[in-house]
């Protein structure tokens, strides 16, 4: 994921107007997401992925945020919780940012102001015990200074199905396109990502509240660095497990995983299979109050001579609470646990912990502020044949965002963001200041 980047002009709206929201995502790089029952491959931003999937599509859908996605835009512009009307609603969203460092470089940085436009629609629609939610969105952005200007389309959609009272589950598509600000930022110039998730899953009720569930998932990314540290990966699952519903509504869950993959511009290594086993539970502590935990074994070995080098194993998992303190107040908080592959060079992977926290305050019916500071630490362990050798990196971002809903359908929001890293290798540090302004129209 060697990609330099600032988060575009539109994160502004989607910070405005989702950050209350933001929760715990599980963040496993480049393993399908593990989580609850029937959990879904379609995540707006600020939903917790271990929050279990409910034939009421009124609860988001949810999808895995890659390490990369979590720092650099974590607010998605699709899916989003503000609107769970049934029909067909459209918006439009414009904004500018005055970025300090538009390039994330440690020297000769360069001081750029961004504008966005964009255009988004929602269909939801619930048949009989089916639910139907698809959310796309097209967004441009346009650089004054650099010549980085590109188009970006989001998607989320997902069929909710129920057949009697025994079986149900999801069906899900999820397509998301950001700016990765943990990238390098030395030569690369703008580099964009895309990671896209499709799942089917279904469970079936043994009664009792026991369920047992399968499923398929296919997971890939895209970057255009041609370094970027994963390599382009491409990888089609199969899981199986089973789970425990208590009456409160909390959930315990066990499944396995086995998944076949590949790397497009590896260029040692190409194929891996990866097999995982985790537990997850979603604890309703009380209504105002639900913790989302995860935990997970993931060994990933590749293919080809020389190979083993590249192989890695361990812990993952992920732990997070949504607390509505009183009627103004909340606060979400979690922490993260990584593992991702590193294909440059002869051996090694990738190591990171994340946590953050994020209190929301309604300080009126129309006007919420929203904070969020969060903190990663990037380890590169066993690496060989590269300049990434010992290397760590430290990242350091902090948001804060008003929203102004000066109508039912118009919202205005402002935001600042400080980004920094810290590395090992002084040549990948940098800071940034981010001032961004947007208006969002929704009809």
């Amino acid at each position: 994921m060697k990609k330099l980047s600032i988060r575009p002009v539109l994160t502004a709206t989607a910070a405005a107007c989702l950050l209350p929201a933001v929760a715990v995502a599980q963040t496993t790089l480049q393993s399908p997401p593990g989580g609850m029952l029937g959990e879904s491959a379609a995540q707006p931003a600020g939903q917790s992925a271990a929050t279990p999937m409910t034939t009421d599509m009124t609860v988001p859908m949810t999808v895995p945020m890659s390490p990369a996605q979590a720092m650099s835009q974590p607010y998605s512009p699709v899916s989003s919780n503000a609107d769970q009307r049934e029909g067909f609603h459209f918006r439009g969203m414009a904004g500018v940012e005055r970025d300090s460092n538009v390039l994330r470089t440690a020297t000769g940085q360069i001081s750029d102001t961004i504008t966005g436009l964009g255009l988004g629609l929602r269909y939801q629609k619930r048949i009989s015990q089916q639910q139907i939610v698809v959310d796309a969105e097209v967004d441009r952005y346009h650089y004054d200074k650099i010549s980085a200007g590109f188009t970006a389309f989001n998607y989320s959609a997902a069929w909710n199905f129920k057949l009697g009272e025994r079986i149900d589950g999801i069906a899900s598509a999820d397509r998301r396109q950001f700016r990765d600000v943990t990238s390098n930022g030395v030569a690369n110039g703008i580099n964009r990502r895309t990671e896209r998730n499709e799942l089917f899953e279904g469970g079936y009720k043994l009664g009792a509240g026991w369920r047992v569930l399968a499923g398929l998932q296919h997971q890939a990314s895209r970057s255009t660095d041609p370094t970027a540290w994963d390599a382009n990966l491409s990888e089609t699952s199969g899981r199986v497990g089973t789970s425990y519903e208590f009456a409160s509504g909390s959930t315990l869950a066990l499944r396995y995983r086995h998944g076949n993959g590949d790397y497009s511009n590896s260029p040692i290594i190409t194929g891996f299979n990866d097999d995982e086993i985790e537990g997850t539970m979603h604890w309703v502590v009380s209504p105002k109050t639900t913790v989302d935990a995860r935990l997970a074994h993931l060994r990933r070995d590749h293919d080809g001579a020389n190979a083993g080098a590249f192989n890695f194993s361990g812990l993952t998992g992920s732990a997070g609470i949504n607390w509505a303190i009183t009627g103004k107040t909340s606060l979400a908080a979690g922490y993260t646990r990584d593992l991702a592959s590193y294909v440059f060079g002869t051996g090694g992977h990738l190591e990171s912990d994340r946590w953050y926290i994020g209190p929301t305050w309604r300080a009126t019916e129309l006007i919420t502020v929203n904070l969020r500071y969060e903190h990663e630490n990037r380890k590169f362990v066993n690496i060989t044949g590269s300049g990434d050798v010992g290397r760590r990196d430290k990242f350091d971002v902090a948001n804060l965002g008003v929203d102004w809903a000066i109508r039912r359908t118009i919202n205005l929001g402002a935001q600042y963001r400080y980004e920094k890293r810290s590395s090992s290798l002084p040549a990948f540090n940098y800071r940034a200041n981010v001032i961004g302004l947007t208006a969002r129209l929704t009809i």
